[in-house]
């Protein structure tokens, strides 16, 4: 089956965004019952004077690490047009994460749970959306239809 889905696209802006970590706190705040709670699906770093760079699953048209995962956990959600990974059935096998180029698929493996996770953009409505100040991230909706 191949990757390629009508969807929605997260989008970072690296001139808008101040570095305040809001949308990480949002993040961890709207998954409070994942395997991988306290954890947040987008990272933002800096470093120095340069502008900082987001570690997020972006929701590709296409989704590569859709493609590798062995017990197919990556899914896409025709209703929010999404990509979810399911966290309770992963083993940790980590080969969906080198296939994602914008980093946007995390490890957990502290106190004994061993897990991949991503964003899930929040069932099609995501909290770190909601609360960037500086609307350094949005949703775009122009690919819905599309693909």
């Amino acid at each position: 089956m191949s990757s390629a889905r009508k969807k929605f696209g997260l989008v970072f802006n690296p001139d808008k965004c101040d570095g305040c970590l809001e949308c990480e706190k949002a993040c961890v705040k709207a998954h409070p019952h994942a395997v991988a709670g306290g954890k947040s699906r987008i990272t933002i770093t800096k470093e120095g004077s340069e502008k900082p760079k987001v570690a997020v699953c972006v929701h590709c048209e296409t989704c590569p690490p859709s493609e590798l995962c062995p017990s197919a956990l990556l899914e896409f959600h025709e209703d929010g047009k999404y990509w979810t990974l399911d966290e309770h059935r992963c083993f940790a096998c980590m080969s969906c994460m080198p296939r994602c180029p914008y980093g946007g698929i995390f490890f957990e493996g502290a106190f004994g749970v061993e897990t991949a996770y991503t964003c899930d953009l929040c069932a099609g409505d995501p909290a770190c959306v909601k609360v960037c100040p500086k609307e350094a991230l949005t949703l775009d909706k122009t690919r819905e239809g599309k693909g």
